[in-house]
């Protein structure tokens, strides 16, 4: 789920309580605690490489992550699920959620119950990673202030994963302040920065991107070396790496 030169990339990390944090790159708005499961019997078909929500009167409970753009109703109800948690415009967040399409960038909500009668739950907007024909970048990741506690924001990173594996993706990239130990926990590692084609950023280059995360260029570990010389490792407790503020920041990936 960091201050970003895009607007529309940012959050991918956890949030549990109903507090907010500064708008920043890659800020997931989600909760740590385990909660319902869902259900993956879905009626669907595929149609140009994603899955299509059909209504079904079955399973009036079910979870489900549905990207947006097949949704267009629930546009102005995701636009402010994710201002709750970053404030923008309405206007310029709608816009924003109409950019999701089959080719990415992609938003997904979560949704539960029947179609024309289900909760909102949460929102993740997924953009491909430049040099990486298989790895998806994780942002934007929200879930309800109502319904945090309950397991959801567990539930939104599986149906993610669930997503991109079914669109053929191998790997999934974010960043986090300080959930890491939430992330290691669905089975993320420590990373090192990757450059995500998203809007502004796919203008910016790697070079600059490992710049700001306080990385030699072509580092290829999740260490650093101090001005002194001395070799930092990046840990769950300790980061090398900083965001465009300077404010410490975890690297993390997941294998899919």
């Amino acid at each position: 789920m960091t201050a970003d030169l895009n607007p529309d990339r940012r959050r991918s990390e956890a949030i549990s309580s109903s507090s907010s944090k500064p708008d920043s790159r890659s800020e997931l708005s989600v909760d740590q605690n385990q909660g319902p499961t869902t259900v993956h019997q879905r009626h669907r078909e595929t149609w140009d490489g994603e899955d299509q929500e059909k209504p079904d009167t079955e399973e009036p409970g079910r979870i489900r992550a549905v990207p947006i753009h097949q949704r267009p109703d629930l546009l102005v109800p995701c636009a402010d699920l994710v201002n709750s948690e970053w404030q923008r415009s309405q206007a310029a967040r709608v816009h924003s959620l109409q950019k999701s399409c089959s080719e990415f960038p992609v938003c997904l909500v979560l949704l539960q119950g029947e179609r024309g009668s289900e909760r909102l739950l949460g929102h993740v907007r997924l953009t491909r990673v430049v040099s990486h024909s298989s790895g998806l970048f994780v942002e934007s990741v929200v879930v309800s202030k109502e319904e945090r506690g309950k397991g959801y924001g567990r539930i939104l990173m599986e149906e993610t994963e669930r997503y991109a594996k079914r669109r053929g993706f191998k790997r999934l990239s974010l960043t986090t302040h300080d959930k890491q130990h939430f992330y290691a926990h669905l089975g993320y590692v420590l990373s090192t920065p990757v450059q995500s084609s998203g809007a502004v950023m796919a203008l910016v280059p790697m070079a600059m991107l490992m710049k700001i995360s306080s990385v030699p260029s072509g580092e290829q570990s999740c260490k650093n070396k101090t001005s002194a010389g001395q070799l930092q490792t990046q840990t769950l407790t300790k980061t090398p790496y900083r965001d465009i503020k300077g404010v410490p920041i975890f690297w993390m990936h997941k294998d899919i």
